[in-house]
């Protein structure tokens, strides 16, 4: 607290030439300076999850505020931002259309909330509708969701861990697109950003 503080002698800053005579920490240990850096987290590694053999198509960053530009629906035909990494400070997706493939991988950046789920149950036209996951972060084994993917709704599918009106009150949010604000949507900024494979 300031109070506690600054009679022991423990402010480390004060700005527009405020006088320092009561101020000591500035003379008794030389000075005070600012130093600002960009610190980078290593995220592990989701690709090996679940026996690995994972792609990564499609990413946004912690730092966005928003989720996915893509408003394909999970077709897999949006391409922006070039290929990037899951370090990328910017979004990015590539074009999977025409690719053999039969799961699909969500994951925060930090791998800590997860979900594998067939392609059909990503696929199709559902509101509020019963999908099934193969396993995630809070099941080992298959179960339901309630989920949305409407026609015409450029920001879905809304992928979530668990029904969508329990998910989305729990941070448990996986996936959303068309830049979809991201205020109400922590696990972007609390866990690395979002990933899709």
């Amino acid at each position: 607290d300031y109070r506690y503080s600054v009679n022991r002698k423990e402010q480390l800053y004060l700005g527009n030439n405020v006088h320092a005579n009561h101020h000591q920490p500035l003379w008794a240990h030389g000075g005070a300076d600012v130093y600002i850096r960009n610190k980078v987290v290593k995220l592990p590694d989701c690709t090996k999850m679940d026996g690995g053999g994972w792609k990564l198509v499609r990413h946004v960053p912690a730092n966005t505020g928003r989720w996915h530009p893509a408003a394909d629906q999970l077709r897999g035909t949006a391409s922006y931002g070039g290929r990037g990494t899951k370090q990328s400070e910017h979004p990015w997706s590539i074009r999977y259309a025409g690719t053999r493939f039969n799961e699909f991988m969500f994951a925060t950046g930090d791998c800590k909330k997860w979900m594998i789920v067939p392609r059909t149950s990503v696929l199709g036209w559902y509101s509020n509708g019963q999908r099934r996951i193969l396993k995630s972060s809070v099941k080992g084994s298959p179960y339901f969701a309630r989920w949305y993917r409407r026609k015409g709704v450029r920001h879905d599918p809304h992928l979530t861990l668990r029904d969508y009106r329990y998910s989305v009150n729990r941070k448990e949010q996986l996936y959303l697109g068309n830049n979809v604000h991201a205020n109400h949507h922590q696990p972007l900024w609390a866990h690395g950003g979002a990933d899709v494979y």
